[in-house]
């Protein structure tokens, strides 16, 4: 043999050998990426589907129908970022309001014993007490049961990312390994520093310990066993290891198969999101969609942000699980950040989420349309005295009665119909039910055409009872200025 053969085939063993080695560190990775399932899990809703609306309260904000636990040195209803006096009874006391929405459910901001200064609930130091500015557990049994005798059900926030900066387990040598280190997420792209840092310098929980992990597997259950609520909230699950959920996952749905899991993972990739379904979350919040309702239906907003969002959905296995919203607590309400027209883009937002394949989340006082800026100006204390002369509850309403009496708008197919710059139509069809919704995204007057080719139906405006024909194939109608319709066949 050669030397320069002998060469030549040292050099290909070395390639090879470099080769079959960078190829196995892509399979582990695959590997340990696979390793986020371990468990199949029924991830399909549970005892929810797409025919519920979720009204979401923070309870601190709500009603204060218990003066005795305002005897705090941090309740004070003038400071924006204090304590208001909200609580457990004033939910029971305001549950018939509450059914007289249409509503199916409601949702809670976290009720654990939280620091001083925590009335939103997401700074706990007990994760298996109640906090006394709320109420008692027994506060919160009786909620459950006066929601159930109501048939609503109830979806309790749940937080396992992190405790309040105030946590006794900060002091305590035992849980020194339940944190990881302190350190801010520099970069929000790099999933190990999101699930690792400290957001809002609060102390981040490490879920890779088993002590954390059973911990909280063991707390979750807790709460179920003690108060027969329906479902929770995950707080900010982007947070925290994909394994972890799945395995939170597993072992919640094994003891209660009907239990709903809503998954808040705020970002605007469907593909992202849908990594948190796989690993087994019946509902994410869907952002996608927020961000481009939220595009459209303002001044100078164009239809092309929340068509783009709704092409995205084919991500999603199961988008129709999806919650949809207009407002939340993290962000200016809609009515505010439109500022002109600002109602006539809420009825427009309000009209899409009834009307769109999705779990409709409504922020307590966007019925009534409230208004609030940046946190915590978008979290004021609902405004009761405006609930007997609202025009938007009233419309709101309206929205809500029809949603729950077409099956077609809870559960038909979605067709994408005729849109430019400046209008968006849309139908939904179950068998011979059809609703068209349109919009009108400026204030002034615009003339469409929508093409439905052979449909031959008659359909007449829900809102205004004005009756349409098609002609050759085509429906054509003059929009009023902003104005939104909703088409039925007849």
């Amino acid at each position: 043999m050669s030397k320069k053969l002998v060469i030549f085939l040292v050099i290909f063993t070395l390639v090879f050998s470099v080769g079959c080695q960078n190829q196995n560190v892509t399979n582990k990775q695959i590997s340990d990426s696979s390793n986020e399932i371990k468990y199949e899990v029924q991830n399909d809703g549970g005892a929810f589907s797409s025919k519920d609306i979720i009204y979401f309260i923070m309870t601190d904000r709500f009603y204060d129908k218990d003066k005795e636990n305002n005897d705090f040195p941090d309740v004070n209803k003038d400071d924006p970022k204090a304590y208001h006096g909200g609580d457990l009874k004033g939910i029971i006391e305001k549950l018939d309001y509450i059914k007289s929405l249409g509503v199916t459910a409601i949702w809670i901001t976290p009720v654990c014993k939280n620091q001083y200064g925590g009335y939103h609930g997401y700074w706990i130091t007990d994760f298996y007490k109640v906090d006394p500015h709320l109420g008692t557990l027994s506060d919160l049994k009786e909620l459950v049961q006066e929601a159930h005798k109501r048939n609503i059900k109830v979806i309790l926030d749940y937080v396992v990312n992190h405790t309040g900066n105030k946590s006794p387990w900060l002091n305590d040598e035992k849980y020194k390994d339940w944190f990881h280190p302190k350190k801010n997420i520099s970069n929000w792209n790099d999933q190990k520093q999101l699930e690792e840092g400290w957001i809002f310098g609060l102390p981040d929980l490490n879920q890779d310990n088993p002590e954390v992990k059973k911990y909280f597997i063991d707390n979750a259950i807790w709460w179920i066993e003690q108060t027969g609520i329906d479902g929770m909230r995950l707080d900010t699950v982007k947070h925290v290891p994909k394994d972890f959920w799945n395995e939170f996952a597993y072992n919640i749905k094994s003891k209660y198969p009907n239990f709903f899991l809503l998954g808040e993972v705020w970002n605007d990739n469907p593909r992202y999101l849908e990594q948190y379904h796989k690993v087994g979350i019946d509902s994410l919040t869907n952002y996608p969609l927020y961000n481009g309702l939220r595009k459209t239906f303002t001044k100078f907003g164009k239809a092309n942000s929340l068509v783009n969002a709704i092409k995205m959905q084919s991500a999603f296995t199961n988008p129709e699980l999806n919650g949809i919203f207009v407002d939340n607590h993290d962000n200016k309400r809609l009515i505010t950040e439109a500022k002109e027209y600002g109602e006539a883009y809420l009825k427009q937002s309000l009209t899409f989420i009834m009307t769109y394949p999705g779990i409709p989340i409504i922020y307590y006082g966007t019925e009534i349309a409230m208004e609030g800026g940046d946190d915590p100006d978008n979290r004021r204390d609902m405004e009761w005295d405006k609930i007997s002369n609202s025009e938007m509850l009233n419309y709101f309403k309206m929205l809500t009665h029809i949603r729950n009496s077409n099956e077609a708008l809870y559960n038909g197919e979605f067709e994408l119909l005729n849109y430019d710059s400046y209008f968006l139509s849309y139908m939904r069809k179950k068998g011979d039910s059809k609703f068209i919704v349109i919009y009108n995204l400026q204030n002034k007057e615009k003339n469409i055409t929508i093409n439905l080719k052979d449909d031959s139906s008659k359909y007449t405006d829900v809102l205004s009872s004005k009756t349409y024909n098609i002609e050759n194939g085509n429906l054509n109608i003059t929009m009023k200025p902003l104005e939104v319709i909703i088409l039925t066949s007849n």
